[in-house]
């Protein structure tokens, strides 16, 4: 569904719970809302062990990577390994039990595939042999590294992430003035919202409820009102 229709329906049930207007909920404020119950719902699911929906899931078709310096990854040419960094800063991914839901890391055509591991397993991988060829990857500083023997300069990653705006607009070169067909123009109203159709009811009446609570209990305090409707401009 798209994010703009999912608006729409918080704030038509949103204003039978609150009837003055005054405490009209702006787009962006039933977003951001849009964006914690979200990540409630796929945490919880996640963390239970429960199979997500390819709906969930965004893909990241081409992230460019670089040579990677000795000041960033601890990889000793003995192991004849190369440490390569995406040029951009990833989108900040969901987590959970420690880890990040990164679902695939993978070359274009999918034919070399990826594994994660921690920062803390690289300084291991010289001394397997088993392992210290294998194609890895992790995150760190908001940055992809890969690890492997040879490697292609753009990769593609499938994961769950925070605001799936920053999915859409990932990498963002497009400055205001040049811009013409560029996706950073694009009314963010129009995206389709990652959920599976069946969560997104839920996703509706839990933003509703949790934005009425909100509001109403500032029904005597307009000054935190107003400081909140300042914030969403």
């Amino acid at each position: 569904m798209l994010i703009g229709e999912i608006i729409q329906r918080v704030q038509s049930l949103y204003s039978k719970g609150v009837q003055s207007l005054d405490n009209r909920l702006m787009d962006r404020h039933i977003y951001n809302a849009m964006l914690s119950i979200r990540s409630k719902l796929l945490t919880q699911k996640l963390n239970k062990k429960q199979k997500l929906s390819a709906w969930d899931f965004q893909t990241i078709p081409c992230i460019e990577l670089e040579k990677a310096s000795v000041h960033d990854c601890p990889c000793v040419p003995e192991i004849g390994c190369q440490i390569l960094k995406s040029v951009a800063p990833l989108p900040k991914p969901l987590t959970g039990l420690n880890h990040s839901f990164i679902q695939s890391v993978t070359s274009l055509d999918g034919s070399l595939v990826f594994s994660e591991i921690s920062w803390k397993e690289i300084k291991y991988k010289k001394g397997s042999k088993y392992t210290k060829y294998k194609p890895d990857f992790f995150i760190r500083n908001e940055h992809l590294y890969v690890i492997t023997k040879s490697a292609p300069k753009v990769l593609t990653l499938v994961g769950l992430f925070e605001d799936p705006l920053q999915v859409v607009n990932f990498p963002s070169f497009c400055p205001e003035e040049d811009c013409v067909d560029c996706v950073d123009c694009e009314s963010y109203l129009d995206k389709e919202f990652p959920l599976e159709d069946s969560e997104t009811q839920t996703l509706i009446e839990l933003c509703v409820n949790e934005l009425v609570l909100l509001f109403s209990k500032m029904k005597e305090n307009p000054e935190e009102l107003s400081a909140i409707g300042q914030q969403q401009q």
